[in-house]
């Protein structure tokens, strides 16, 4: 659902109990979006306790078939009971303790990608809200994550889809992150006739301001 200030279809964030835009910091109906603070969580959660209820089962199991075997291998030395229990017991353990291990990460996994689609959806709203051109604390401030994070999370993109996310150094040696697609239009050549500037700035809204010769 549009967000009814800035009319982008941007995830939402809590902060407290109260429900903000990622795009353009104003309050809106909680709910009403994913979020990224809990966007995947349910998942990555379930996955977590799947796993280590996986590796428990397994650990349990060959635990109770080593004993179990052993105990009727001693009372009925001369069959081969005890052996046959213990590996239908181990077997059974590995098989069910094995699928919770594969289900556990595969649900992880699935928590993972949701949170960082939602992730993405809310930066690049961010981006389209801000002219193009955002830092990591940009970033970090709106979606509520730390700075470190929102940088880490951005050079990947910008690694990945160079298209659509560009890493920039200032003089100063400041990092931005461009988003071509978003607003952001560079620099900009006069046409034939058109008034000469010593220099042309494109501030992150995408506005030039101008020296003129």
């Amino acid at each position: 659902m549009p967000c009814p200030s800035c009319g982008k279809n941007a995830p939402i964030v809590y902060r407290g109990m109260v429900a903000y835009c990622t795009a353009c910091g104003r309050p809106r109906a909680p709910l009403v979006e994913e979020s990224v603070n809990l966007a995947g969580q349910p998942s990555r959660v379930g996955g977590t306790v799947a796993n280590v209820a996986g590796w428990l089962v397994i650990a349990g199991g060959l635990v109770t078939a080593l004993l179990l075997g052993a105990l009727f291998q001693a009372i009925l030395p001369a069959g081969i009971f005890g052996w046959v229990l213990g590996g239908i017991i181990a077997v059974a353990s590995v098989g069910v303790g094995g699928s919770l291990v594969y289900g556990g990460k595969s649900l992880h996994k699935s928590g993972t990608e949701t949170r960082k689609t939602t992730h993405e959806r809310a930066i690049f709203a961010l981006a389209q809200n801000r002219g193009g051109v955002l830092s990591a604390n940009d970033v970090a401030a709106a979606l509520g994550m730390s700075a470190m994070d929102a940088d880490a999370f951005l050079t990947e993109r910008a690694k990945q889809d160079p298209d659509r996310v560009r890493l920039e150094v200032d003089d100063a040696g400041a990092i931005t992150f461009v988003f071509p697609q978003h607003g952001w239009m560079g620099p900009r050549v006069a046409p034939p006739g058109a008034p000469v500037f010593d220099e042309e700035l494109v501030d992150r809204h995408g506005n030039i301001s101008a020296t003129k010769k």
